[in-house]
């Protein structure tokens, strides 16, 4: 049927006076959307659309819609996890921060306490010549009598520090027992010279 209308048509334009544009565009018509017989004399021909695609659906067996549901319901608890892992993430980072902080704090009061510390060292090391200096100066009868009621080791470090004679003279002034601890901790603490 379709090639008789087509011969019916080759014919027309001869017959009817049918101007070769009106029969193209007749044949266009029968074909909807092929192949065009021929192109308007002063018109270049026009590309034809390709039909409108509709999606195409396909069926899914149940195994398949099983696994498709499985790797969605996979999927979701990974972007969950990639979340929460996110979320532990910056808490960490916070937490560290929080950590440098607290080191960076510690560390300036440790300065601080040093700085402190040798401050004291000093002053104590100044108070300390300070005594020695004033039992150099005192009568030895006297000095080994407010020496009575020191520590042993207090005692030695002093006598250590002060003139040798003075020591001497301080010494033989404590009591026996007193001098003999005092004696031992001086030599325990100095080195003997040859």
């Amino acid at each position: 049927m379709v090639f008789a209308m087509a011969i019916a048509l080759v014919a027309m334009p001869a017959r009817h006076g049918y101007g070769m544009e009106t029969f193209c565009s007749m044949a266009n018509l029968i074909w909807s959307g092929g192949l065009a017989f021929c192109d308007p004399p002063d018109k270049p021909a026009k590309p034809t659309a390709p039909p409108a695609q509709r999606p195409r659906t396909v069926a899914l067996t149940p195994e398949e819609r099983k696994i498709l549901l499985s790797l969605l319901e996979r999927k979701r608890r990974l972007d969950e996890r990639d979340t929460l892992l996110n979320q532990r993430e910056e808490e960490l980072r916070a937490m560290r921060d929080n950590i440098q902080q607290q080191v960076d704090e510690l560390n300036r009061l440790q300065t601080r306490i040093e700085a402190s510390i040798e401050a004291k060292k000093t002053q104590d090391a100044e108070n300390f010549k300070k005594v020695i200096t004033l039992y150099d100066g005192m009568d030895p009868k006297i000095a080994a009598q407010k020496m009575e009621t020191f520590d042993a080791k207090m005692v030695a470090q002093i006598l250590l520090g002060m003139n040798t004679r003075k020591a001497a003279r301080l010494l033989e002034a404590l009591p026996p027992d007193m001098a003999k601890r005092i004696t031992e901790i001086i030599v325990r603490k100095k080195p003997a010279t040859e």
